[in-house]
């Protein structure tokens, strides 16, 4: 039988995700979902979006203690 990965946060519910910086099993409810924008001259032209549809975004899933500590721009 497979072992379940406790979060490393709350150390309650199984992680079903696992954070981008340091790498430590998160759950749904610990997980932080950071957007940065895309500042790439392929995305924007002139300062606006070329496209109302797809944003250059990425997103990063995170802990709460690397969301504190790390500059994500």
């Amino acid at each position: 039988m497979a072992e379940q990965k406790l979060c490393g946060i709350c150390g309650k519910v199984e992680a079903t995700e696992v954070c981008s910086v340091c790498g430590i099993p998160l759950c749904t409810a610990c997980v932080r979902k950071v957007e940065i924008p895309e500042e790439s001259l392929g995305y924007q032209m002139k300062g606006t979006t070329l496209s109302p549809i797809r944003r250059g975004t990425q997103v990063k899933k995170v802990c709460d203690k690397c969301l504190a500590e790390v500059e994500f721009i």
